[in-house]
């Protein structure tokens, strides 16, 4: 009886595992350039990821192939660039912008929050941005952000039922803090903090089209990267986004 109880036990707690491990393998573009990275590092937290495999891109070199179409080759596409200089063109922005609209899942992380200043669909598409400038924005005026590096955050997960952060209690992370961004009215707003250098909003959740997107301003270098909630939420965000997108086809 004992045994047949410390194996029910093992069976329950390898449950969720395994459940994980029969999810099928999850193809996503992982996009940099214009900023530069730990990449060895960077790659490592993508690599150690359960059911995930990656290619890589940059901008603004293969920005034409961000258009229609590529959402039958990847199931997500991750942001991780920030391209200002040179500016994509505006056809380039049409094709990327059909490209979410139509279905292709997106994460933006870190400073891809700070990418395409000039591109005010940009901001409005993922729900927030790192303001290069100060900008008057729906009639609002709001200043320039600025950014502090090795911020000793405590970050608030409010709502923790939510698919990106079930399983995440309250957690501290070392991480660069955007302080001043602009964040869009209406998004759903997954973490904060309470840092007086950062904004409050720290993540949150959108939709473009048919699109689900999530974006989150942690994710600087090594010591955000090996943190294992960032990790779990990323992993969690990767998956959401691509059933919530489903959902709607």
């Amino acid at each position: 009886m004992r045994l047949l109880l410390v194996a029910l036990a093992f069976a329950l707690t390898a449950m969720p595992l395994l459940a994980q491990e029969a999810r099928p393998t999850l193809n996503i573009l992982i996009l940099t350039g214009g900023h530069g990275y730990d990449e060895p590092n960077f790659y490592k937290m993508f690599d150690e990821m359960p059911n995930v495999k990656y290619d890589k891109a940059e901008v603004p070199k293969d920005m034409d192939m961000l258009a229609p179409g590529l959402e039958k080759k990847y199931d997500l596409l991750l942001t991780y660039d920030m391209n200002n200089f040179p500016a994509i063109t505006n056809a380039q922005r049409e094709r990327f912008a059909t490209l979410i609209e139509s279905g292709m899942p997106l994460i933006v992380m870190h400073h891809s929050l700070g990418a395409h200043e000039h591109w005010s669909l940009y901001r409005q598409m993922i729900g927030g941005q790192y303001l290069a400038k100060a900008l008057v924005i729906d009639g609002k005026s709001h200043p320039a952000s600025d950014y502090k590096y090795n911020l000793d955050m405590t970050i608030q997960v409010m709502d923790k039922e939510h698919p990106i952060t079930r399983g995440v209690e309250n957690f501290r992370i070392i991480d660069e803090g955007y302080k001043n961004m602009y964040i869009k009215e209406g998004v759903k707003v997954l973490l904060k903090t309470d840092h007086a250098d950062a904004t409050p909003e720290v993540a949150w959740t959108t939709k473009y089209g048919k699109s689900a997107i999530f974006a989150i301003a942690l994710g600087h270098d090594k010591a955000a990267y090996e943190n294992p909630n960032l990790r779990r939420i990323l992993q969690q965000a990767i998956q959401w986004c691509v059933e919530e997108t489903r959902k709607g086809e």
